[in-house]
């Protein structure tokens, strides 16, 4: 059987909130969602890919809505590989635009962060108040990815 994982990221891929907000905000996800299993709280210096699992589907430029999939699996798998992942900068290959790879229109959300909350099978999304009280306590807006495994 499938396993649902929410993973609650911050929207800025390089923000690295204090060890006590992220440690409250991890708490506050629990205390919400009791149901949801293997919580876990990733926080770190560089940034990590949490990504959609089997819900990805494609990537698309942000300015020009082209699909860009299958250039975009190499510079993933150079920043994926590179020693300075802090470095996410990019420039689209059909309208020559710069942005960078966590700015893409990937058509299910997903990112690059320092700091991440995941549950396992939590049950329901998160209602627009819990999100801002995760976003209040953790001191940075989230964005919120499903991954299916």
């Amino acid at each position: 059987m499938p396993e649902n994982w929410m993973i609650v990221i911050a929207v800025d891929p390089l923000a690295v909130p204090p060890k006590e907000r992220a440690e409250a905000a991890f708490n506050l996800l629990k205390a919400m969602r009791p149901d949801g299993q293997d919580p876990e709280l990733y926080l770190s210096n560089k940034p990590d890919f949490f990504h959609c699992g089997t819900n990805f589907g494609n990537v698309f430029c942000p300015f020009c809505e082209t699909e860009i999939r299958d250039w975009w699996e190499k510079p993933i798998k150079d920043w994926w590989s590179s020693t300075d992942r802090h470095d996410l900068a990019v420039v689209t290959p059909c309208c020559g635009r710069a942005t960078t790879l966590n700015d893409l229109d990937y058509d299910r959300p997903q990112g690059m962060a320092c700091v991440a909350i995941t549950l396992r099978n939590p049950g329901s999304d998160l209602e627009p108040e819990e999100r801002q009280q995760v976003e209040a306590v953790l001191g940075l807006p989230v964005r919120l990815i499903w991954q299916r495994i």
